[in-house]
């Protein structure tokens, strides 16, 4: 990669993901429709061989404090630094399908209103039927709407418009999502478009464990009216309980039915519970 006339910027995030970084960046140097580009990764001080490996592709790297990362911040480090109008995000566990997963995202850009391209995620294959059920319902095949408003896992984002509209870095706790929802929203009110484009396809899922899961549960609680104002009106996916039931007895996942869905589900309400009351005595 040439550091003259960079037009796209590829920004991943690492925290001792040398394997998955250095798979990722095997799908991203084989992408056809790609010229003039960078790849940055905002490792927050991986203590891996995470910074031999951005050195072997080329990549820059940018250390963060791991105590300043929130998801808000790490996206306008990325954004400030790329040099790329034009700037993919893409999450360090994605695997791009297909050799036109980047294409597929740029090439809208031609369209000067375009503030945002996201693509669709697929789930990988029997690694967590919750997960697969809401990625389907999510991101649909071949529909030009998509029940989210933009993703940052797989998504791109025209510079010159972050500029006027970044991210918003204060959300409830630092280790809250949605704050790619709450952009594209203020975005689109300002009259700026954002796409979904089905064929910019990856693979991904997530089997979050059971400790992480209370703790979201466990600060959800506490922080549940700011949680609210946060993603007013950015909700977006509700889940169906019964279509969910009926999507894992099909598929004859009890494991995940009775441990995932109805003993986890209980924890996370305790928890959640547990959380309100603290915020409730922390007021008397």
């Amino acid at each position: 990669m040439k550091n003259g006339n960079i037009k796209i910027s590829i920004v991943t995030k690492t925290y001792n993901h040398a394997e998955l970084f250095e798979r990722l960046l095997k799908k991203i140097f084989v992408q056809r429709g790609l010229k003039n580009f960078e790849v940055i990764t905002i490792d927050s001080s991986s203590k891996d061989n995470t910074k031999e490996i951005a050195k072997k592709y080329g990549c820059r790297i940018i250390n963060i404090d791991p105590k300043k990362f929130s998801f808000s911040y790490t996206n306008n480090i990325g954004l400030e630094k790329a040099r790329g109008e034009i700037v993919i995000f893409a999450s360090v566990d994605i695997i791009p399908k297909n050799e036109f997963w980047a294409y597929n995202l740029i090439k809208h850009f031609k369209e000067k209103k375009v503030a945002g391209v996201f693509g669709k995620q697929e789930p990988i294959k029997d690694f967590n039927s919750i997960e697969e059920f809401k990625i389907k319902q999510t991101f649909p095949d071949n529909s030009k709407k998509s029940e989210a408003f933009f993703s940052s896992a797989n998504g791109a984002i025209r510079k010159s418009i972050w500029k006027q509209i970044k991210f918003n870095e204060n959300p409830p706790y630092r280790y809250l999502g949605g704050e790619d929802q709450k952009w594209a929203k203020q975005v689109e009110r300002k009259g700026y478009k954002i796409i979904y484009e089905p064929l910019s396809i990856v693979k991904h899922s997530h089997n979050y464990p059971l400790k992480m899961r209370l703790y979201h549960a466990y600060m959800n609680g506490i922080y549940r009216r700011e949680i609210e104002k946060w993603n007013e009106g950015v909700n977006i996916l509700n889940s169906n309980k019964k279509n969910l039931l009926i999507f894992l007895i099909k598929k004859k996942k009890f494991k995940e039915l009775f441990y995932d869905l109805i003993f986890s589900g209980i924890l996370v309400r305790i928890y959640t519970l547990a959380g309100r009351f603290k915020r409730f005595f922390k007021k008397l």
